[in-house]
């Protein structure tokens, strides 16, 4: 039976890949490990054994995951923070396991105040990298760290608060006010499949209601992305959309949270991906049976532990 690690497990995304390999791959066997203990993460439930381990900022979390790996005799490990990937390329132990995309790939979405350097060159546009000295008190910015994901470590603010942030380490961007989209993407021998989803209502940083459609704009981006960058796995990116301009706003090296979202069209990039580290027929979970559908998330209740 092959092993596999999930890291970061206490994420929605780790318990989208945990809920599939549960119910496509019965012989695929689950690790799971985080900062938090078994009881407070849910795809636990699904996992052989748990670990705990330190943050991926800490010294010693390298070695606690090559231990974990060697110990369990683990064949697939799949991180899912981006900086975690990026880590993981730095060792050739890690590297051997990795299931993700390159560090190339992985290190262009974590330096998000280089994204015009090369997004330029692909014809895509990026809202604009701002010099805080040439801002109006009155003007509205994004503020992003590199290496955040999902909401972490991105504030939209007026410049007269921002003396009341710790603005250590952030970049100011450019405000655009437009639609905002997420497209999952998965890497596929004649090109990409996508799922566009525009973003109808967010609460706290997380999509809970969506709109699928098709949209070839957004489609031939994410092919120039995968071509440009090699890609062979899934992964996912956002834009804005205003006017008729699309504006690359975040990339990441990984499929999100969201990504489930798109289960309901027919298309589990989960499962897909899991088909294809096991060299399966990943096509089967990518068939599309609705082109456009508005869908909500609700969250469910798992008892975790008694006490």
């Amino acid at each position: 039976m092959k092993k596999i690690l999930l890291t970061a497990a206490g994420t929605g995304t780790a318990f989208s890949y945990a809920t599939a390999i549960a119910k496509n791959f019965p012989g695929l066997e689950v690790f799971t490990a985080d900062i938090n203990e078994a009881e407070f993460v849910t795809a636990s439930l699904f996992s052989k054994k748990h670990f705990v381990v330190p943050l991926s900022t800490d010294a010693t979390y390298e070695s606690a995951i090559k231990k974990i790996i060697e110990m369990e005799e683990i064949d697939f490990y799949l991180p899912l923070v981006d900086v975690e990937i990026k880590l993981a390329h730095q060792s050739d132990l890690l590297t051997s396991k990795l299931v993700a995309n390159n560090i190339f790939f992985c290190n262009t979405c974590i330096e998000k105040d280089s994204y015009h350097s090369w997004a330029s060159g692909l014809q895509i546009k990026t809202p604009q990298l701002l010099n805080a000295d040439e801002l109006n008190n009155e003007d509205t910015v994004v503020l992003k760290k590199n290496g955040g994901f999902g909401s972490k470590d991105t504030e939209i603010a007026k410049v007269v608060t921002m003396a009341k942030l710790d603005l250590t380490d952030f970049s100011f961007y450019e405000y655009i006010n437009g639609e905002e989209y997420t497209i999952d993407c998965c890497p596929i021998s004649s090109g990409v499949v996508t799922t566009v989803r525009k973003r109808v209502e967010v609460k706290n940083g997380v999509c809970v209601k969506a709109e699928v459609t098709k949209n070839d704009d957004l489609s031939n981006l994410a092919l120039k992305l995968v071509n440009y960058f090699d890609l062979k796995q899934p992964f996912c990116f956002q834009v804005i959309k205003k006017n008729d301009d699309y504006y690359l706003i975040d990339l990441n090296p990984r499929l999100g949270a969201g990504t489930a979202m798109g289960e309901v069209t027919g298309k589990d990039y989960f499962s897909a991906h899991i088909a294809l580290i096991l060299n399966l027929d990943m096509h089967k979970f990518l068939i599309e049976k609705l082109h456009s559908c508005i869908v909500t998330r609700q969250y469910s209740n798992y008892l975790m532990k008694t006490l």
